[in-house]
């Protein structure tokens, strides 16, 4: 879906765009997919507070989620590493959101430069 932002531009002002994109592209830093979620859990032993009625499971525990090549995969992250974690994931929101960018902009370039050969 053609963003409504680059209709109607020069060639040049999406090219610049385009520039001004892959710039911001190789700023982004490191990246993480997935999801953050807290996780309660039951332990395997007798009479421990997480079997009482009602349960009192363990936890919270922080755990990572994501899918990568039809893969799914959960990870543990520690306290100490939220931030970082945070950090990687918004990382990756950015790097999707300038992907889309880039490619908005490049179906708006492909197609004027279509309908200026057209005319000439």
């Amino acid at each position: 879906m053609y963003n409504d932002l680059v209709m109607n531009l020069t060639v040049e002002e999406l090219e610049r765009r385009v520039a001004t994109t892959k710039r911001k592209l190789a700023k982004v830093g490191e990246l993480r997919p997935g999801v953050l979620t807290e996780q309660y859990n039951v332990c395997g032993k007798a009479g421990c507070r997480c079997k009482a009625n009602p349960p009192q499971r363990h936890g919270p525990y922080l755990q990572l989620g994501w899918t990568r090549n039809g893969k799914s995969t959960t990870r543990f992250v520690r306290r100490e590493e939220l931030a970082t974690v945070r950090k990687q994931i918004k990382n990756y929101a950015r790097l999707q959101e300038l992907v889309q960018q880039w490619v908005d902009l490049s179906l708006e370039l492909c197609e004027l430069r279509r309908a200026e050969a057209r005319a000439k």
